[in-house]
């Protein structure tokens, strides 16, 4: 009896393993064929100076100075960009757009991204020119020959 029993079991393990097996390879053997288009967007984004110099001079206390950044999108879909200004040293501060606002870097590093700081496909004019202001606060250390680097990273707008 236990002989049958064992044969038994043995035998609904096959039968369900021959049943699962054949089901999940069932589900590979169907494909389908299409054809069809799909239209990409293309990118086409620059950055650009307008100083025929690449230094600013700032002192504490003293007056600012103002660097031209040229932002332009030829772009087939809406872009937001930040404006990235790292290596600052302690105590300079930056205006974007003469606001009023200065920013204040965080451990020489300082991102700008405003309701400015956008070009969408369909606008007429696809540059836009910001005016960074940068000031030195009363207590900032002197520095001398301090190279701070500009960068602008794009995103397509979702």
């Amino acid at each position: 009896m236990k002989k049958n029993v064992g044969k038994l079991l043995l035998l609904i393990i096959a039968i369900s393993m021959i049943f699962y097996t054949v089901h999940t390879f069932a589900m590979f053997r169907k494909t389908s064929l299409g054809t069809g288009t799909l239209d990409t967007a293309t990118w086409n984004v620059t950055r650009s100076q307008s100083q025929s110099g690449d230094s600013i001079d700032i002192y504490p206390g003293g007056a600012t100075d103002n660097y031209i950044l040229i932002v332009q999108s030829n772009s087939e879909v809406d872009v937001t960009y930040k404006i990235i200004i790292s290596n600052l040293p302690s105590g300079v501060e930056v205006d974007l757009d003469n606001s009023g606002h200065y920013y204040i870097p965080t451990d020489g590093t300082l991102t700008i991204q405003t309701a400015n700081t956008v070009i969408n496909y369909n606008d007429d004019i696809k540059t836009k020119t910001h005016t960074l202001t940068f000031r030195a606060t009363s207590g900032a250390s002197l520095v001398a020959e301090q190279e701070i680097d500009i960068d602008v990273e794009f995103k397509q707008k979702i």
